[in-house]
């Protein structure tokens, strides 16, 4: 997804909002802390029940009333039993940045693929193909379900030619393209700067930069561009408002890949894209999330 942990050598500390919550509230609280602007969250504490969450926000950001938003969201949709505790605390950048590299392992997706950081990096004479992603960002890392969903998806569809990655975010799945697919064209855009500057140093880490073309913008500029394959690793809601313009992205015979998708809303986007002449070829679900390959 577009979201990315907008690091900055700038800040010092971090206003940490600690939040547990439900399990089948997960998603839901993740994204609407995303959407209050939040440059990370990280996962602090399990239970078969519940997980605590951490959210980083900027230390000027006013943690108070992002909680209260939060808490009147979760109302508005009847779940607010799964809220059960919100707390608020100030994090320096290294504790912070320490807690993330913790908890990145090496992630393997699909059968050709592994996510790893530099500093945990597999064997390089191994069968898996490596994709380095080092510090900067929170989705985006591979683990999360719906990068991987578009990454398995990339896996089995995409054969080389031309692929556009819209909401690039840290650049993964369009390093992870070229990677599989050595000489093909793979153009990455995201309306975030910050994400195209992470996208950018990411694919020079991979030795990626000749194939991979990394622009600031939104699918429209790229209409006509007949793409062999589209990703849209994003939101319902965005996917369903872009419909029209990805669609006219891909290729006669292209295929378009979507994820970010509540499960409870995939219905939504799948009625929206057969309105752009698409099909759903397959659908994959992990948690809470679906991704769909469609065609025309």
């Amino acid at each position: 997804m577009a979201m990315v942990f907008k690091h900055s050598d700038r800040i010092s500390t971090w206003r940490l909002i600690e939040l547990e919550v439900g399990r089948d509230a997960e998603a839901l609280v993740s994204m609407l802390a995303f959407e209050l602007g939040s440059t990370g969250i990280v996962t602090l504490k399990e239970r078969d029940d519940a997980v605590k969450l951490g959210a980083y926000f900027g230390a000027q950001a006013d943690a108070e009333e992002i909680a209260d938003t939060i808490r009147v969201e979760v109302e508005k949709l009847g779940r607010s039993g799964e809220l059960r505790s919100i707390s608020f605390s100030v994090v320096p950048d290294q504790d912070w940045m320490q807690k993330w590299k913790e908890g990145f392992e090496p992630t393997e997706i699909g059968s050709r693929l592994v996510i790893a950081p530099s500093w945990k990096l597999p064997n390089a004479n191994g069968a898996r193909i490596v994709v380095q992603i080092d510090p900067g960002m929170a989705f985006g890392t591979g683990t999360h379900e719906t990068t991987r969903m578009c990454l398995e998806a990339v896996e089995k569809y995409w054969r080389g030619g031309n692929l556009l990655d819209v909401g690039t975010g840290t650049g993964i799945i369009a390093i992870a393209a070229a990677l599989l697919e050595p000489g093909s064209r793979i153009t990455a855009i995201d309306i975030d700067p910050q994400a195209v500057v992470i996208a950018r140093e990411n694919t020079d880490i991979n030795n990626a930069s000749n194939s991979v073309e990394i622009a600031e913008g939104g699918p429209r500029g790229f209409v006509g561009g007949a793409f062999d394959v589209v990703v849209a690793n994003l939101t319902a809601e965005v996917i369903i408002s872009l419909i029209d313009d990805l669609a006219e992205c891909v290729s006669g015979s292209g295929m378009l890949i979507l994820s970010g998708i509540l499960t409870e809303l995939e219905e939504d986007v799948e009625t929206a894209a057969a309105g752009a002449g698409l099909a759903v070829v397959e659908r994959l679900r992990l948690g809470e999330w679906s991704a769909l390959s469609l065609r025309r």
